[in-house]
């Protein structure tokens, strides 16, 4: 089937606000006749070194990007999983690219020149050119902790080197240029590419790793 391949917090105080014309003085209360006592207003951040909290906004189904219900649907997963926006249009923009040896353009790709292209565009992240070279460029990563971006590997033939790579999605699925349909999405539980799975692995930023090994 393959042949080898090289939120923002809200700051208002209870949601009221004083009327025009209401005095934040001391003023008679009205319904009860007692005098009230100056209350002191905490103060009011420079909007500049206020805390920022960002949150995504819920999935509105009226609102949503087309892209998610596309591939919701490719997939068959719950259309509000698919919340990386850019790494679908991404795959989108290269589905179908044929499969070509040595190939690194949208004329003709090969797996790892796929994978390298998506971990530089989507994540930030420069990895080795061939499949062998991704796989040992890479922290070892369990099948049952796979998250989206890690890269997994496949032996299609018999040797010691690593023939071909894919980028991890979600449920057991992953992008990759095949040899026979070019870049698309592919499911681990399918019986051909679960017999020839080997590993994944994690890319992981060079400066986190320097710390958390403590040099």
């Amino acid at each position: 089937m393959v042949s080898s391949c090289s939120s923002l917090k809200s700051t208002t105080r209870s949601g009221k606000s004083a009327s025009p014309g209401v005095a934040l003085s001391n003023a008679n209360a009205v319904g009860s006749g007692s005098q009230r006592k100056n209350e002191a207003l905490p103060a009011i951040p420079d909007v500049k070194n206020a805390p920022k909290i960002i949150f995504f906004r819920p999935f509105n189904i009226e609102k949503g990007d087309p892209l998610q219900f596309k591939y919701a649907i490719k997939m068959n997963v719950e259309v509000e999983r698919l919340v990386n926006a850019d790494l679908y249009r991404f795959i989108d923009n290269w589905w179908g690219t044929p499969y070509r040896m040595g190939g690194a353009t949208q004329q003709g790709v090969d797996c790892s020149a796929f994978t390298q292209t998506l971990m530089s565009v989507i994540y930030g992240q420069d990895i080795p050119r061939t499949a062998q070279g991704q796989k040992d460029f890479c922290s070892l990563v369990d099948l049952n902790d796979l998250h989206e971006g890690d890269l997994i590997f496949f032996k299609t033939r018999k040797g010691r080197e690593i023939t071909h790579v894919g980028i991890y999605l979600q449920d057991d699925q992953f992008v990759h240029a095949s040899s026979s349909n070019g870049v698309m999405i592919s499911s681990l539980k399918e019986p051909y590419w679960s017999r020839n799975f080997v590993s994944a692995g994690r890319v992981v930023d060079e400066k986190i790793a320097a710390v958390s090994s403590g040099k």
